[in-house]
């Protein structure tokens, strides 16, 4: 029987396992925790409703669990709160360069609803020569400032 158009997520999938980009998302995640004394969640599910507001945090979701006004399930790749709100590091690879519109969409949501977004393009980090935790560094100050 066809799923029709509801996600994987409603029919019980899980998170990708093995993606090229886990050890690299577990190396940052203990940077962070290290250097700025945070507790980060790696992939959890964020719930939003019919008005694009965040309803839930999630750390899985099953076919068993019904979640009422649930428009859209997102996936990030980092998460932690402080005191200066919620964070959210989305690593983008080559896929990102395709799928164009659906991350704009992606971090417009994410930003509506005061997310502070770090997007961290690795084509653009090897390009510039850059390094990666200089580069959320950076991005962290720049939000902190704003």
């Amino acid at each position: 029987m066809p799923r029709g158009k509801q996600s994987g997520i409603a029919h019980g999938q899980k998170k990708q396992q093995g993606q090229s980009d886990t050890e690299q998302l577990i190396q940052i995640a203990s940077y962070l925790r290290k250097k700025y004394k945070v507790q980060v969640k790696r992939e959890p599910y964020l719930i939003f409703g019919h008005d694009d507001r965040l309803k839930s945090i999630l750390d899985t979701v099953d076919r068993n669990q019904t979640i009422k006004d649930v428009v859209t399930i997102k996936n990030p790749d980092l998460l932690w709160i402080d005191k200066y709100g919620m964070w959210i590091i989305e690593v983008d690879g080559a896929v990102h360069d395709r799928k164009v519109e659906k991350t704009r969409k992606r971090n417009e949501l994410f930003i509506k609803n005061h997310i502070k977004l770090i997007v961290v393009n690795l084509a653009d980090i090897k390009e510039l020569g850059l390094n990666i935790y200089d580069y959320i560094d950076d991005k962290i100050l720049e939000n902190i400032r704003r």
